[in-house]
């Protein structure tokens, strides 16, 4: 899963370049464009590249605890946050350029992503200083 997540993050890191390239072509006269649409695309491209550090940190310093409890826990997470990059990638091209308002799609990938997390934190909660027991 380690591996899982370090690639994924690089790819999700990769997209987000991407999405940037794409709008300062897309976006050209940023001073005509509507103040609440360009927040609007930027938080959502900054939604990329914090799920892609998440994914990073996460194939870095990620490993299944022995604990059958903890590991599935663990696992939900990670299934949880792989979830929440598809909808955040989703939510930044429907809400700019389909519907160019909010729509609950960034929600659900930031809801998700939280819930990941804090599967991640009760599913790698070690014994007693530090030891897993």
């Amino acid at each position: 899963m380690q591996w899982a997540h370090l690639i994924f993050g690089i790819l999700l890191f990769v997209v987000f370049a991407i999405t940037g390239q794409y709008m300062r072509a897309d976006f050209p006269d940023k001073d005509v464009m509507d103040p609440m649409l360009r927040v609007l695309t930027r938080s959502r491209h900054i939604y990329i590249l914090f799920s892609a550090f998440l994914h990073i940190l996460l194939g870095v310093y990620f490993r299944f605890s022995t604990r059958k409890w903890q590991h599935t826990f663990q696992f939900a997470g990670s299934a949880l946050l792989f979830a929440s990059s598809y909808i955040l990638v989703r939510a930044w091209y429907t809400e700019t350029y389909t519907y160019q308002t909010f729509s609950e799609l960034s929600r659900w990938g930031i809801y998700l992503s939280l819930a990941g997390t804090a599967l991640h934190l009760i599913g790698g909660v070690r014994g007693r200083f530090g030891r897993n027991a």
